[in-house]
């Protein structure tokens, strides 16, 4: 896939193998979740004997919150977990500290999408209904800074931090790629975003990703009629080495949720699932993004 946004720093080692502190984290409370369940200790037991609230404790198994390396000692004694295990979770606990690196970009979005962000960095699959505006893993510059300007008033500094930042996000895609559902809304294509000039050439580029091994990219058209997710769009994701979703996230005007209920994650992929066959083809959809995109530059 060509880069839009200029050539790119070459990756590290690091870079490629290592998850990013969030999925660390993520695995870290997980392991916690299943050493307490197995201690037969309750989330409660755990929050006093650690000095913690009960919600603080949640957050912490859901991969939500930090946990200091001395807390992680305390429940290991709690769970009577032995030297070994310990040292193994206690650099698992550092490591989940890191800073990452979308938070250079802290003041180009709300704290609430910091997580997501996170998480997408080493997301295995993003599966992603989008009914008003082109993904930000798919958007060009031109693009974030017509939707920059719709935002109100805003400098050309913050515009182009956040032109950054979706570079940034972007990177991922070419040396570590998810594998990336899109079911885009075609009021998607109809809305433009800066000039028609810009908007061909946002088409050409969904167009162009498309063609990409890892990426399978469905219109839903107008003529469906009424479907199963009118009220909003969300995202399914899946990370690092697990079978089915971790979490849907469902973003609103000020914040967002993550729905993790097992109920919940079965209900949002079989509606994907409807929203996906009742699309275009894929190879139907790349034709009408290609026609809209001549119409918009004719």
């Amino acid at each position: 896939m060509s880069s839009l946004y200029g050539r790119l720093p070459r990756m590290t080692d690091d870079d490629e193998l290592v998850p990013g502190s969030l999925v660390r984290r993520w695995r870290l409370g997980k392991q916690l979740r299943e050493l307490r369940e197995a201690a037969g200790k309750t989330m409660d037991e755990a929050a006093v004997y650690i000095g913690l609230t009960r919600p603080t404790v949640s957050r912490i198994e859901n991969g939500r919150h930090s946990i200091l390396s001395k807390n992680v000692k305390f429940l290991c004694q709690l769970y009577e977990i032995g030297p070994p295990m310990v040292d193994m979770l206690v650099r698992q606990a550092e490591e989940a500290s890191e800073r990452g690196w979308w938070l250079a970009y802290s003041d180009t979005m709300p704290d609430w999408f910091e997580t997501f962000v996170g998480f997408e960095a080493d997301a295995r699959e993003i599966w992603t209904y989008q009914a008003e505006a082109v993904h930000g893993l798919l958007q060009i510059p031109e693009y974030v800074r017509g939707l920059r300007t719709a935002s109100g008033k805003v400098s050309e500094a913050d515009v182009e931090k956040s032109i950054s930042f979706r570079r940034a996000r972007q990177y991922r895609l070419e040396h570590r790629p998810p594998r990336f559902r899109v079911v885009l809304n075609e009021a998607v294509l109809h809305r433009p975003v800066g000039s028609h000039a810009d908007m061909a050439e946002q088409l050409r580029h969904i167009a162009e990703v498309s063609h990409a091994p890892w990426a399978t990219i469905q219109v839903l058209p107008f003529d469906v009629g009424p479907h199963r997710s009118m009220s909003s769009p969300f995202s399914l994701m899946t990370l690092p080495d697990e079978k089915d979703p971790n979490f849907v996230y469902l973003e609103h005007y000020n914040g967002a949720l993550y729905l993790e209920r097992p109920v919940d994650i079965t209900t949002y992929r079989k509606v994907f699932e409807h929203l996906s066959s009742i699309a275009l083809s894929p190879d139907a959809s790349r034709k009408l993004l290609v026609t809209l995109a001549e119409q918009y530059s004719g």
